[in-house]
């Protein structure tokens, strides 16, 4: 019985070992991510003309698309259920949600390039995790335009609605960023690994981005079951927006569980994510000189 208590006790102290480890690691992680970021904004900011000229342009690039769909709108009047007011809020959460991954995670994209540079290999040699590195190593500021033109279309949309959000709602709405996020970072993530094995990966974004540019201004049943099934078990970036959007506008597109599962995909594709990735580090064979 003493021996048993002994080695309970061990146990226990080397549990409390690993985790505290593991701690450990994680808040170096998160300072040297700090540090990253920190020294990529001193060199953004080095270039103010560029980067005010950036801002002004993705400004008028959302300002022409909600343009686009004031005018289809008011030709059509709605797209199925789906009135003026529903399509901002669609579209301002697709923003939200996109600029999560424009703004910190937009250096995964890049994944590409750095292989065919063989700038890669220095990632791999440096004693600092080469994912915090890749997304430490830049930021997309413009995509901050993003997040504030889809806060202020979302209680927009909702304005023209005459729609009222509760406390409920406001807790969903937060989640369902948070998780949509996630599955553009996620999404964007696993094609950049593909370069691993292939090398060059840019036929397959061309046919993401073409896939997402539909998707982030209108309810996909417009489009037909096919490509609803896509757009949902395929490549999921209706979860990013068009669901969440069904759920807290009350509508009738989708059944009620389907449109809660944001959180679930996000998880799912982080858990994908993690393990090509190391898989990918491992099938890595340098491209540089």
């Amino acid at each position: 019985m003493h021996l048993r208590r002994r080695f309970d006790k061990f146990c226990c102290a080397k549990h409390r070992a690993i985790k505290e480890d593991h701690m450990q690691e994680i808040k170096s992680g998160l300072k040297m991510y700090g540090a990253l970021l920190k020294m990529t904004l001193r060199g953004i900011l080095q270039y103010r003309v560029d980067f005010w000229m950036s801002l002004v342009s993705v400004c008028l690039l959302n300002g022409a698309n909600i343009v686009q769909l004031s005018v289809i709108s008011w030709r059509f009047h709605a797209l199925g259920s789906w009135q003026v007011g529903d399509l901002l809020v669609l579209y301002g959460l697709f923003l939200i949600s996109w600029s999560i991954f424009s703004v910190f995670f937009f250096k995964l994209s890049k994944i590409e390039d750095e292989i065919v540079s063989g700038s890669f290999d220095v990632y791999l040699l440096r004693p600092v995790s080469p994912f915090l590195q890749l997304v430490g190593g830049d930021i997309k500021y413009t995509g901050l335009c993003d997040t504030l033109l889809g806060v202020v279309l979302v209680p927009m949309g909702l304005a023209m609605n005459g729609t009222h959000w509760g406390l409920w709602q406001i807790l969903w709405f937060v989640v369902f960023v948070l998780s949509g996020g996630a599955i553009a970072v996620c999404i964007k993530f696993l094609i950049s690994c593909a370069t691993f094995w292939t090398t060059k990966a840019n036929a397959l974004n061309q046919v993401f981005i073409q896939i997402y540019l539909l998707t982030q201004k209108y309810p996909v049943t417009i489009f037909g079951p096919a490509f609803r099934v896509l757009v949902t078990g395929l490549v999921p970036v209706a979860y990013l927006n068009f669901y969440p959007a069904v759920f807290l506008l009350g509508k009738s597109d989708a059944p009620f569980w389907m449109c809660t599962l944001s959180p679930v995909v996000a998880l799912v594709l982080a858990g994908i994510s993690a393990l090509v990735w190391r898989r990918g580090l491992r099938r890595y064979n340098s491209c540089g000189g």
